[in-house]
């Protein structure tokens, strides 16, 4: 088998340590079956929210009248302009990111939008639950008139909205999500995006499941060939 290390996981296991916005809890892994036990073979009983580790939110996620996952086709989740803005050390706790932070970015091709924040570092302790920064609901408006096909906004953040500040998180995830601000744009949370600079191609893979709100999502990149 080869080792193409221009190939990623943007995304993050999940398992029983996973952090949840707030510190939230509800994850339980327990064995089925168990070969140490007699069985025949090995399985497991998964109880998670289904706004755990990498996951996408979807419009129903703040609107009851929103699309859901059953809305998107398969050929929606594959990105071949992504586009990511550095913020690593220009951000700090319950910090909001407004449009001032994108230094006037524009992206008229880009379909993914990346904002890396350098918060991943902190994943598993309270700055990254509790008190990280959080997008302004400022933001769509800035995104759909520089980005204008951008279908998905993803970061390495636990969520949009800072725990901290969650009355303009609410007011963030409906910017982004609710039809009557525009073209609803996906939200992609809790990315791993430690080791990716530059992307030209990203493929998403939500958990199917049926009707949902938000599903984590095993995300590939294919880093981009700078030689």
């Amino acid at each position: 088998m080869s080792n193409n290390n221009n190939i990623i996981f943007l995304s993050h296991h999940l398992s029983e340590s996973t952090p949840l916005y707030g510190n939230g809890k509800g994850i339980s892994f327990k064995f089925d079956k168990n070969i140490d036990h007699g069985d025949s073979c090995n399985t497991m009983n998964l109880s998670f929210p289904n706004h755990s580790s990498t996951h996408i939110d979807f419009p129903c996620h703040f609107n009851n009248k929103g699309k859901n996952l059953n809305d998107y086709p398969a050929d929606f989740w594959e990105f071949f302009n992504v586009d990511i803005i550095d913020l690593t050390g220009k951000v700090s706790d319950c910090q909001i990111v407004g449009p001032e932070l994108l230094n006037g970015f524009q992206g008229l091709i880009t379909d993914l939008l990346i904002i890396k924040t350098g918060y991943e570092k902190y994943r598993g302790t309270d700055r990254y639950t509790l008190t990280p920064p959080g997008l302004s609901s400022e933001l769509s408006d800035y995104i759909r008139k520089n980005c204008p096909m951008v279908r998905c906004i993803g970061m390495d953040l636990i969520s949009i909205g800072s725990y901290a500040n969650r009355e303009e998180g609410h007011k963030a995830h409906h910017s982004f999500l609710n039809p009557s601000f525009g073209e609803p744009i996906l939200i992609i949370e809790d990315m791993k995006l430690d080791n990716c600079d530059s992307l030209e191609r990203v493929i998403v893979s939500p958990l199917l499941l049926d009707k949902a709100d938000g599903a984590p999502c095993t995300i590939i990149g294919h880093l981009r060939n700078e030689n």
